[in-house]
Protein backbone atom coordinates (compact mmCIF):
# COMPACT_ATOMS: atom_id res chain seq x y z
CA UNK A 1 0.00 0.00 0.00
CA UNK A 2 1.12 3.36 -0.95
CA UNK A 3 -0.58 5.45 2.17
CA UNK A 4 0.56 9.04 0.61
CA UNK A 5 -0.21 11.15 4.03
CA UNK A 6 1.28 14.67 3.92
CA UNK A 7 2.57 12.18 2.75
CA UNK A 8 3.27 8.42 3.65
CA UNK A 9 6.54 7.55 2.72
CA UNK A 10 8.12 5.41 0.37
CA UNK A 11 9.20 2.23 0.74
CA UNK A 12 11.64 0.30 3.46
CA UNK A 13 13.08 -3.37 4.43
CA UNK A 14 15.07 -7.40 6.05
CA UNK A 15 17.65 -9.24 8.59
CA UNK A 16 17.28 -8.03 12.28
CA UNK A 17 16.68 -9.62 15.39
CA UNK A 18 12.88 -8.84 16.52
CA UNK A 19 12.93 -8.71 20.45
CA UNK A 20 11.18 -12.22 20.08
CA UNK A 21 13.78 -14.91 20.14
CA UNK A 22 17.34 -15.01 20.53
CA UNK A 23 17.55 -18.34 18.53
CA UNK A 24 15.54 -17.42 15.20
CA UNK A 25 15.57 -14.13 14.61
CA UNK A 26 12.91 -12.32 12.85
CA UNK A 27 13.25 -10.65 9.37
CA UNK A 28 12.35 -6.97 9.50
CA UNK A 29 11.38 -5.13 5.81
CA UNK A 30 11.01 -1.13 6.32
CA UNK A 31 9.63 0.70 3.88
CA UNK A 32 10.92 3.60 2.96
CA UNK A 33 9.91 6.90 0.20
CA UNK A 34 12.64 8.37 -2.02
CA UNK A 35 11.65 11.95 -1.07
CA UNK A 36 11.62 10.84 3.22
CA UNK A 37 15.01 11.92 4.65
CA UNK A 38 18.15 9.04 3.88
CA UNK A 39 18.93 9.30 7.59
CA UNK A 40 16.10 7.23 8.47
CA UNK A 41 17.51 4.12 7.09
CA UNK A 42 20.81 5.26 9.04
CA UNK A 43 18.45 5.47 12.36
CA UNK A 44 16.57 2.33 11.79
CA UNK A 45 19.48 0.54 10.32
CA UNK A 46 20.17 -2.42 13.20
CA UNK A 47 16.33 -2.85 13.44
CA UNK A 48 16.36 -3.91 9.63
CA UNK A 49 17.21 -6.28 7.63
CA UNK A 50 16.17 -4.93 4.28
CA UNK A 51 15.51 -1.83 2.88
CA UNK A 52 12.38 -1.48 0.48
CA UNK A 53 12.56 2.30 -1.84
CA UNK A 54 9.70 3.10 -3.35
CA UNK A 55 10.29 3.67 -5.90
CA UNK A 56 9.60 3.20 -9.66
CA UNK A 57 5.87 2.58 -11.27
CA UNK A 58 4.09 1.55 -14.50
CA UNK A 59 4.03 4.65 -16.50
CA UNK A 60 1.90 3.09 -19.74
CA UNK A 61 1.94 -0.44 -21.68
CA UNK A 62 4.93 -2.18 -21.31
CA UNK A 63 6.76 1.03 -19.61
CA UNK A 64 8.09 1.78 -16.00
CA UNK A 65 9.86 4.96 -14.44
CA UNK A 66 13.55 5.12 -14.00
CA UNK A 67 15.14 5.35 -10.60
CA UNK A 68 15.95 8.90 -9.71
CA UNK A 69 18.11 10.79 -8.05
CA UNK A 70 16.02 10.25 -4.86
CA UNK A 71 16.27 6.73 -4.71
CA UNK A 72 19.73 6.48 -5.67
CA UNK A 73 20.46 8.58 -2.23
CA UNK A 74 17.91 6.12 -0.17
CA UNK A 75 20.16 3.06 -1.89
CA UNK A 76 23.60 4.69 -1.17
CA UNK A 77 22.32 4.79 2.76
CA UNK A 78 20.86 1.51 3.05
CA UNK A 79 24.56 -0.10 1.49
CA UNK A 80 25.85 2.43 4.06
CA UNK A 81 24.91 0.77 6.92
CA UNK A 82 25.52 -2.22 5.51
CA UNK A 83 21.71 -3.32 4.41
CA UNK A 84 20.17 -4.72 1.10
CA UNK A 85 17.71 -2.27 -0.59
CA UNK A 86 15.29 -3.60 -2.73
CA UNK A 87 13.27 -1.36 -5.41
CA UNK A 88 9.51 -1.74 -5.56
CA UNK A 89 7.45 -0.97 -8.15
CA UNK A 90 4.32 -0.16 -8.07
CA UNK A 91 1.10 1.20 -10.48
CA UNK A 92 0.01 4.32 -8.25
CA UNK A 93 -0.94 6.96 -10.47
CA UNK A 94 -0.92 10.83 -10.00
CA UNK A 95 -4.24 11.28 -11.91
CA UNK A 96 -6.34 9.46 -9.61
CA UNK A 97 -4.01 9.66 -6.62
CA UNK A 98 -4.73 5.91 -6.01
CA UNK A 99 -3.60 2.33 -7.57
CA UNK A 100 -5.02 2.73 -10.72
CA UNK A 101 -6.14 -1.49 -11.93
CA UNK A 102 -6.64 0.11 -15.53
CA UNK A 103 -2.95 1.32 -15.58
CA UNK A 104 -1.72 -2.34 -14.08
CA UNK A 105 -4.37 -4.04 -16.32
CA UNK A 106 -1.63 -2.00 -19.71
CA UNK A 107 0.68 -3.89 -19.21
CA UNK A 108 -0.48 -7.18 -17.24
CA UNK A 109 -3.05 -7.82 -20.31
CA UNK A 110 -0.43 -7.93 -22.36
CA UNK A 111 2.08 -10.84 -22.24
CA UNK A 112 4.79 -9.31 -24.60
CA UNK A 113 4.34 -6.38 -22.45
CA UNK A 114 4.73 -7.76 -19.48
CA UNK A 115 8.35 -9.04 -20.88
CA UNK A 116 9.10 -5.40 -22.03
CA UNK A 117 8.45 -4.10 -18.29
CA UNK A 118 10.01 -6.83 -16.49
CA UNK A 119 13.00 -6.68 -19.14
CA UNK A 120 13.30 -2.94 -18.03
CA UNK A 121 12.73 -3.33 -14.71
CA UNK A 122 15.49 -5.64 -13.88
CA UNK A 123 17.91 -4.03 -16.15
CA UNK A 124 17.37 -0.92 -14.19
CA UNK A 125 17.81 -3.00 -11.13
CA UNK A 126 21.48 -4.15 -12.44
CA UNK A 127 22.73 -0.85 -13.55
CA UNK A 128 21.89 1.16 -10.58
CA UNK A 129 22.75 -1.35 -8.05
CA UNK A 130 19.49 -2.39 -6.28
CA UNK A 131 19.35 -5.66 -4.64
CA UNK A 132 15.90 -7.06 -5.62
CA UNK A 133 12.57 -5.55 -6.58
CA UNK A 134 9.30 -5.41 -4.58
CA UNK A 135 5.98 -5.89 -6.76
CA UNK A 136 3.57 -3.55 -5.07
CA UNK A 137 0.49 -3.83 -7.64
CA UNK A 138 -2.64 -2.96 -5.94
CA UNK A 139 -6.06 -2.72 -6.33
CA UNK A 140 -6.13 -5.50 -8.97
CA UNK A 141 -8.69 -7.67 -10.34
CA UNK A 142 -9.44 -11.39 -11.01
CA UNK A 143 -8.67 -10.31 -15.27
CA UNK A 144 -5.23 -9.41 -14.16
CA UNK A 145 -4.22 -13.02 -12.37
CA UNK A 146 -2.51 -14.27 -14.90
CA UNK A 147 -0.80 -11.08 -16.29
CA UNK A 148 0.48 -10.72 -12.25
CA UNK A 149 1.59 -14.86 -12.03
CA UNK A 150 3.53 -13.68 -15.36
CA UNK A 151 4.63 -10.87 -14.53
CA UNK A 152 6.33 -12.21 -10.78
CA UNK A 153 7.80 -15.62 -13.02
CA UNK A 154 9.60 -13.14 -15.54
CA UNK A 155 11.26 -10.70 -13.45
CA UNK A 156 12.44 -13.83 -11.10
CA UNK A 157 14.13 -15.08 -14.17
CA UNK A 158 15.44 -11.71 -15.22
CA UNK A 159 16.58 -10.89 -12.04
CA UNK A 160 20.53 -12.25 -10.73
CA UNK A 161 19.72 -15.18 -8.59
CA UNK A 162 20.69 -13.72 -5.54
CA UNK A 163 18.46 -10.90 -6.25
CA UNK A 164 15.16 -11.04 -3.62
CA UNK A 165 12.16 -10.82 -5.23
CA UNK A 166 8.74 -10.26 -3.03
CA UNK A 167 5.61 -9.45 -3.93
CA UNK A 168 3.22 -7.49 -1.57
CA UNK A 169 -0.75 -8.63 -1.81
CA UNK A 170 -3.64 -7.17 0.25
CA UNK A 171 -4.74 -8.94 3.15
CA UNK A 172 -8.49 -10.41 3.48
CA UNK A 173 -9.29 -13.15 6.22
CA UNK A 174 -10.98 -15.03 3.54
CA UNK A 175 -9.46 -18.06 0.83
CA UNK A 176 -11.40 -17.65 -2.40
CA UNK A 177 -10.74 -13.56 -1.89
CA UNK A 178 -7.39 -13.64 -2.49
CA UNK A 179 -8.52 -15.14 -6.24
CA UNK A 180 -11.03 -13.01 -6.40
CA UNK A 181 -7.74 -9.77 -5.87
CA UNK A 182 -5.79 -11.47 -8.92
CA UNK A 183 -3.33 -13.58 -6.72
CA UNK A 184 -2.45 -16.90 -7.94
CA UNK A 185 -1.06 -17.68 -4.21
CA UNK A 186 0.60 -21.28 -5.29
CA UNK A 187 2.18 -19.44 -8.24
CA UNK A 188 3.64 -16.31 -6.67
CA UNK A 189 4.87 -18.23 -3.71
CA UNK A 190 6.91 -20.28 -6.39
CA UNK A 191 8.33 -17.68 -7.74
CA UNK A 192 8.94 -14.83 -5.07
CA UNK A 193 11.19 -15.47 -2.38
CA UNK A 194 8.40 -13.73 0.29
CA UNK A 195 5.13 -12.38 0.24
CA UNK A 196 4.76 -9.21 1.90
CA UNK A 197 0.78 -9.46 3.71
CA UNK A 198 0.01 -6.27 4.14
CA UNK A 199 -2.16 -6.61 7.00
CA UNK A 200 -3.00 -2.91 7.57
CA UNK A 201 -5.84 -0.88 6.13
CA UNK A 202 -8.60 -2.64 7.71
CA UNK A 203 -9.73 0.34 8.35
CA UNK A 204 -9.16 3.69 6.79
CA UNK A 205 -10.14 6.95 4.88
CA UNK A 206 -12.47 5.35 2.28
CA UNK A 207 -15.13 4.82 5.16
CA UNK A 208 -17.20 6.93 7.76
CA UNK A 209 -17.00 4.60 10.37
CA UNK A 210 -13.54 5.02 12.87
CA UNK A 211 -11.53 1.68 13.22
CA UNK A 212 -8.04 0.13 13.92
CA UNK A 213 -5.31 -0.09 10.93
CA UNK A 214 -4.58 -3.63 11.69
CA UNK A 215 -6.37 -5.09 14.08
CA UNK A 216 -4.69 -7.99 15.69
CA UNK A 217 -7.57 -10.81 15.25
CA UNK A 218 -7.96 -9.42 11.41
CA UNK A 219 -4.43 -10.34 11.14
CA UNK A 220 -4.24 -13.54 12.31
CA UNK A 221 -6.98 -14.59 10.40
CA UNK A 222 -5.46 -13.25 7.40
CA UNK A 223 -2.70 -15.16 7.77
CA UNK A 224 -4.70 -18.05 8.19
CA UNK A 225 -6.38 -17.53 5.15
CA UNK A 226 -2.99 -17.34 3.26
CA UNK A 227 -1.80 -20.01 4.63
CA UNK A 228 -3.97 -22.57 2.86
CA UNK A 229 -1.87 -21.59 -0.12
CA UNK A 230 1.75 -20.36 1.26
CA UNK A 231 4.00 -21.35 3.76
CA UNK A 232 4.73 -19.66 6.74
CA UNK A 233 8.10 -18.85 6.51
CA UNK A 234 7.73 -17.11 3.00
CA UNK A 235 5.42 -14.71 4.58
CA UNK A 236 5.95 -11.02 6.07
CA UNK A 237 3.61 -9.89 8.83
CA UNK A 238 2.81 -6.14 7.27
CA UNK A 239 2.83 -3.24 10.27
CA UNK A 240 1.54 -0.28 10.24
CA UNK A 241 3.41 3.20 10.83
CA UNK A 242 1.11 5.30 10.68
CA UNK A 243 -2.55 6.71 11.48
CA UNK A 244 -6.12 7.70 10.41
CA UNK A 245 -8.05 10.74 11.93
CA UNK A 246 -11.62 10.60 11.32
CA UNK A 247 -12.73 14.32 11.37
CA UNK A 248 -16.20 15.96 11.31
CA UNK A 249 -15.04 17.79 7.90
CA UNK A 250 -12.92 15.06 6.30
CA UNK A 251 -11.24 11.56 6.77
CA UNK A 252 -7.08 11.98 6.91
CA UNK A 253 -4.01 10.28 6.69
CA UNK A 254 -1.40 11.54 9.43
CA UNK A 255 2.07 10.78 10.39
CA UNK A 256 2.68 8.80 14.06
CA UNK A 257 3.74 12.16 15.24
CA UNK A 258 0.62 14.51 13.80
CA UNK A 259 -1.55 11.83 15.50
CA UNK A 260 -0.55 12.49 18.72
CA UNK A 261 0.16 16.30 18.22
CA UNK A 262 -3.54 16.36 17.48
CA UNK A 263 -5.03 14.54 20.26
CA UNK A 264 -2.63 16.63 22.55
CA UNK A 265 -4.05 19.72 20.78
CA UNK A 266 -7.69 18.78 21.87
CA UNK A 267 -6.81 17.79 25.29
CA UNK A 268 -7.45 14.14 24.62
CA UNK A 269 -5.91 11.20 26.38
CA UNK A 270 -4.87 8.12 24.05
CA UNK A 271 -6.20 4.97 25.25
CA UNK A 272 -4.16 1.58 24.59
CA UNK A 273 -6.18 -0.90 22.82
CA UNK A 274 -4.96 -4.02 23.88
CA UNK A 275 -7.09 -5.89 21.66
CA UNK A 276 -6.10 -3.87 18.48
CA UNK A 277 -2.90 -3.45 19.61
CA UNK A 278 -3.36 0.25 18.65
CA UNK A 279 -3.89 3.63 20.20
CA UNK A 280 -7.30 5.58 19.91
CA UNK A 281 -8.12 9.00 20.78
CA UNK A 282 -11.46 10.43 20.84
CA UNK A 283 -11.49 14.45 20.23
CA UNK A 284 -13.89 16.90 21.96
CA UNK A 285 -14.69 18.14 18.28
CA UNK A 286 -15.86 14.31 17.32
CA UNK A 287 -13.20 13.12 16.27
CA UNK A 288 -11.90 9.73 16.25
CA UNK A 289 -7.61 9.02 15.53
CA UNK A 290 -6.18 5.72 15.02
CA UNK A 291 -2.34 5.03 15.19
CA UNK A 292 -0.03 2.09 15.13
CA UNK A 293 3.32 3.41 16.45
CA UNK A 294 6.55 1.56 17.78
CA UNK A 295 4.70 -0.38 20.62
CA UNK A 296 2.38 -1.37 17.96
CA UNK A 297 5.36 -2.63 15.64
CA UNK A 298 6.59 -4.36 18.89
CA UNK A 299 3.15 -5.97 19.70
CA UNK A 300 3.36 -7.49 15.79
CA UNK A 301 7.41 -8.87 16.18
CA UNK A 302 5.86 -11.01 18.96
CA UNK A 303 3.24 -12.52 17.02
CA UNK A 304 5.25 -12.75 13.88
CA UNK A 305 7.48 -15.38 16.36
CA UNK A 306 3.91 -17.29 17.27
CA UNK A 307 2.61 -17.01 14.22
CA UNK A 308 6.32 -18.78 12.60
CA UNK A 309 6.20 -16.34 9.73
CA UNK A 310 9.52 -15.13 8.51
CA UNK A 311 9.17 -11.61 9.78
CA UNK A 312 7.40 -8.28 9.84
CA UNK A 313 7.35 -5.67 6.66
CA UNK A 314 7.05 -2.16 8.30
CA UNK A 315 5.10 0.64 6.58
CA UNK A 316 7.04 2.83 7.00
CA UNK A 317 10.11 4.95 7.96
CA UNK A 318 9.15 8.27 7.65
CA UNK A 319 5.34 8.70 8.77
CA UNK A 320 5.90 6.63 11.99
CA UNK A 321 8.07 5.83 15.63
CA UNK A 322 11.75 4.40 15.12
CA UNK A 323 11.53 1.02 14.79
CA UNK A 324 11.52 -1.18 18.06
Amino acid sequence: MRVRVGLVVLLVALVCAAGSSATTPLAVLGFQSDYSPAHLIGDNAKAMSVVGIDGVDLTGPGTVSKPTAADRRQLAAAHAHGLPAVLLVANWSDKVNDFSEPLAHETLGSTQKVDDATAALAAAVVDEGFDGVSVDLESLARRDTAGLTHFVSRLRSELPSDDSLTICISATTSHSAYAAMGYDLPALAASADQIVLMTYDDHGPWEKTPGPIGPLRWQRASVAALEQDVPADKIFLGVANYAYAWRPHSVDSLTVAQARRLAARWHAQPHWVASAGEWRAKLMDGSTVWWSDKRSISVRLKLAHTLGVHGCAVWSLGTGDRLP
